[in-house]
């Protein structure tokens, strides 16, 4: 590129500042900051609390999201760092940009929720295909505005040697053009600069979102038209995504009920939207969550997304097991899961929201229920006399009984875990069965 004769020589020349914790005003005139990576700069802006809510509108388990989701969110915050946006009194501080797109993301996610997408597709399709079109609202969403990243600024690149150009956004990153450090320059209204490149948002979604993601996205034949045509700002307005996007933009809900740029605990138990088959049809190689070794063929792919879910906790320490409390024992049957409160813990885990409930009111049910049925449906539990599936232990304590735990026996654990040792505390109770509820 070309410096411009009226850039200044030497970034000492303007004034060095760098962001503490939080979001700041631009300083007067100009201040110099430095190119970060995507987790640093969430951090700086204190947005950190809304890629969890991201990921759980999503309705993707953690792997996932770090495969599919994750490369594009790095890759926008990547290009936009920490500009404001020009002239806009709820994002016009540092950082706007980035608060901007994440806000709009999560909108426009709210918003999905209440479309049977794709329009007019039989049932079985919207099943299998649910999960594809969240994504594409998502990415649209979050890439709606980066053709105005400049819109109303000069940005400044630095090198190491204190040299400074003027930056072009089609030229790539501000750290792919070879910036350590940026300097804002707010620009009078009568010289605002110009929106960028429209195709910027498709290029941007093409470099940033992994080969295996648009493939998967690519096996919806309506999808990715659709999509490139949205990002690239030549989509029909009254196309799915199209729609969302700009209702979600355009504050059709009030900006009140966003997350603030302020520290704060993001509201309980967010809704999101996930299919009732997951993301089976996504081949993510080892990173994979939904497929689970010696039982692919049986059960349901949410009863199996369980018992992977299952074998990570106990693995991984999150699911203590043979404990006061614990939600997870080894018995002499097999496996005991106190029942309900693991289905509750795991539907809290993965924002279980089941989508055919739409169009099928009868599984509109709570969803730990949901996911119970279906762990029993694949027959992997212990059956108590009269076809009973609850069993009752008895936690004993000086030979007398001190509790009692009601869930269910996975039979041959070993198929999905690694058995742990048998809890020598609890004794079955044969007589009586506990409650599911």
């Amino acid at each position: 590129m070309t410096r411009s004769d009226t850039a200044p020589d030497r970034l000492s020349d303007f004034v060095d500042q760098t962001l503490t914790a939080g979001l700041r005003g631009i300083a007067s005139p100009l201040v110099a900051l430095p190119a970060l990576g995507a987790e640093a700069l969430i951090e700086r802006a204190d947005l950190g609390r809304l890629v969890p809510l991201l990921r759980i509108k999503l309705g993707f388990p953690r792997e996932v999201f770090a495969v599919a989701a994750w490369p594009l969110i790095d890759g926008f915050a990547d290009f936009v760092q920490l500009l404001p946006m020009a002239g806009s009194r709820r994002y016009g501080d540092l950082g706007g940009q980035l608060y901007r797109g994440l806000a709009t993301a999560l909108r426009a996610l709210d918003q999905r929720r209440g479309q049977i997408l794709p329009h007019g597709a039989a049932p079985e399709i919207i099943g299998e295909h649910a999960h594809r079109w969240t994504y594409a609202v998502f990415a649209a969403a979050l890439l709606r505005d980066v053709t105005k990243v400049c819109v109303g600024l000069r940005v400044w690149l630095k090198r190491g040697d204190d040299s400074l150009w003027p930056w072009d956004p089609a030229g790539g990153t501000m750290s792919a053009c070879g910036a350590t450090h940026y300097c804002i320059e707010m620009l009078p209204a009568q010289n605002q600069a110009c929106a960028c490149d429209p195709a910027l948002a498709a290029t941007l979604f093409e470099r940033c979102v992994p080969d295996a993601i648009r493939a998967w996205l690519g096996e919806d034949a309506r999808l990715m038209p659709e999509l490139l045509a949205e990002l690239s700002a030549s989509g029909d307005p009254a196309n799915a995504i199209g729609e969302l996007v700009e209702r979600a933009a355009t504050g059709s809900r009030s900006d009140a009920k966003l997350p603030s740029p302020v520290r704060e605990e993001p509201a309980p138990n967010p809704a999101p939207v996930i299919s009732n088959d997951g993301l089976k049809a996504v081949d993510f190689g080892t990173a994979e969550p939904e497929t689970l070794e010696g039982v692919r063929q049986e059960g349901s792919e949410l009863a199996r997304r369980f018992m992977h879910w299952l074998q990570r906790g106990i693995a991984g320490g999150t699911l203590p097991v043979n404990v006061p409390g614990a939600l997870v024992h080894g018995v002499n049957e097999g496996l005991l899961l106190a029942s309900p409160r693991i289905f509750r813990r795991f539907a809290k885990h993965d924002g279980f929201v089941d989508a055919t409930a739409a169009f099928n009111p009868e599984q509109a049910v709570e969803p730990a229920k949901r996911i119970q049925r279906e762990v029993l449906r694949a027959g992997w539990h212990l059956r108590a006399d009269h076809g009973v599936n609850i069993v009752s232990y008895q936690w004993l304590r000086d030979h007398r009984a001190t509790s009692r735990i009601n869930g269910i026996v996975i039979c041959e654990p070993g198929r999905f875990v690694a058995p742990p040792p048998i809890n020598p505390a609890l004794v079955r109770v044969v007589d009586a069965a506990g409650s599911a509820d």
